[in-house]
């Protein structure tokens, strides 16, 4: 495959995937005032963290099976009707243990309320997963994104009608989200898994062992990036209070809506990175441009969403949730590290190293433990803050480390530090008020903006589509 064609797999992928992601995402992001204006800072937190719970317990109730599931299926002489059956099993495990969890739910003090559904939604987000990774795994992508578009719409229409019209507040979030997931495996079966027979018989157990050896070190490494990304809400709250937590929690959208566009990317690139199985010259040429092009992009849209933080969230949330930019700052130059982290990882994806995603995840998690413990008692919240960034930069340097085994990339080079040193200037200049600073932000951006459109080669672009043109006999 010559990279034209490698190019337009890229393109294709990425096109379809930002298709549902977007969609979904950009409607998600949009929910996030309704939250914030009909629910309290107090019962925002309490969603936090029944968020984050889920964010761990998901991957270890099904053994993050949904990882070897895609992964499995992307494998030539893959057997899709057999890793269909070991879902099927994963999918009523899922059930018995969610179940098994409500009484541990019920004894959560401020969550017992709501440990019923809370039990539920764990269930129905379990198998939604385990549906949808199924169908990446089979390359049916734009049936994935259409799918995760519809769950996306249900939750907004349900969460006005459950959150502002019969006002049930956290229930009315809950509610929303579990229709939404169940939706989503109803459609799952109609529209791509009903083309397999779906049998409740033993499974190939030398398949499902090769699988669970794949996941089994996913759960420890999903374990470890929840350290990561939420071990830091169970230290604010009681320290600083669910109010604080509920704060933090939305200064997190910003960073996040970022990762929902490097995520879309990142979901492309490993079909493209699994084909471009290769350790040759040409190859290894190909995979840094294509790093340097992402890396370049990322950090432009990172800049200019520090630079303009502050009125973005003065529009986008709650009064009473408007300090949340002062930690967004730091969350947004971790979120660089982090999508780089996750581009650079593919290599693991490749050679199927799960052991190396583990490893670099753990020393993120150690990283970010250490520091929250170091860092919150002085400086409060912005110490979790601070502690996530730098864990993130942790797990990518140890990544870029690590893979040298399998490739070699050229991560950093001047131009690509002067965009580091321009966003380490607009990270200063939102907490210092100098016209000078500003005025040399203005600057850096601007030629880091005219070094990714030379990157790019724009007037070579346009010279195709104009000769294109040109055959086909218009002027």
């Amino acid at each position: 495959m010559n990279n034209q064609k490698k190019n337009n797999y890229l393109i294709k992928n990425t096109l379809i995937f930002a298709l549902g992601n977007l969609g979904s995402k950009v409607i998600t992001f949009l929910l996030v005032p309704l939250y914030t204006k009909t629910l309290s800072t107090f019962g925002y937190g309490i969603l936090d963290i029944i968020g984050v719970i889920t964010s761990i317990g998901v991957p270890i109730i099904t053994l993050n099976i949904s990882e070897a599931v895609i992964r499995f299926l992307l494998d030539k002489n893959s057997d899709k009707q057999k890793i269909l059956e070991i879902c099927l099993l994963f999918s009523i495990f899922s059930v018995i243990i969610s179940a098994l969890l409500y009484p541990l739910f019920m004894l959560l003090g401020p969550f017992s309320e709501y440990a019923l559904q809370f039990s539920i939604y764990i269930a129905a987000t379990s198998i939604s997963g385990i549906s949808l990774f199924y169908i990446r795994g089979i390359e049916k992508n734009l049936v994935y994104s259409i799918i995760s578009i519809i769950k996306t719409i249900i939750i907004g229409i349900l969460s006005i009608v459950f959150l502002l019209w019969i006002k049930l507040g956290i229930n009315g979030y809950l509610y929303s989200y579990i229709i939404a997931e169940i939706t989503t495996i109803i459609l799952c079966v109609i529209f791509e898994i009903k083309g397999y027979s779906i049998k409740l018989r033993r499974p190939d157990t030398n398949l499902a062992a090769k699988m669970i050896k794949y996941s089994f070190y996913l759960i420890p490494n999903s374990i470890m990036w929840w350290v990561i990304n939420s071990m830091d809400r169970f230290m604010i709250a009681p320290m600083f209070g669910l109010e604080a937590n509920g704060i933090y929690a939305v200064s997190s959208k910003l960073p996040s809506m970022v990762s929902v566009f490097t995520n879309i990317f990142n979901q492309a690139w490993t079909y493209s990175a699994v084909k471009e199985n290769s350790k040759d010259e040409e190859s290894t040429k190909y995979i840094t441009n294509i790093y340097t092009l992402f890396y370049k992009f990322i950090a432009l849209v990172i800049i200019f969403l520090i630079i303009a933080v502050k009125p973005l969230l003065k529009i986008y949330v709650g009064k009473d949730f408007y300090d949340a930019w002062i930690y967004s700052v730091p969350l947004l130059v971790g979120t660089l590290f982090a999508a780089l982290g996750t581009f650079i990882s593919s290599e693991y994806t490749i050679h199927k190293d799960s052991k190396g995603f583990l490893r670099s995840a753990t020393v993120g998690a150690i990283v970010n433990f250490i520091l929250n413990l170091i860092l919150m008692p002085p400086l409060g919240v912005m110490g979790a803050a601070i502690a996530t960034c730098l864990s993130y930069i942790a797990v990518f340097l140890y990544r870029a480390s690590d893979i040298k085994k399998y490739r070699t990339i050229k991560y950093f080079d001047k131009s690509k530090i002067f965009y580091l040193i321009t966003l380490m200037f607009s990270a200063s200049s939102a907490y210092i008020n100098n016209i000078i600073l500003t005025v040399i932000v203005f600057i850096f951006f601007t030629i880091c903006i005219f070094n990714f459109i030379q990157e790019i080669n724009i007037k070579n672009y346009m010279m195709k589509i104009r000769n294109k043109f040109k055959t086909k006999g218009i002027k």
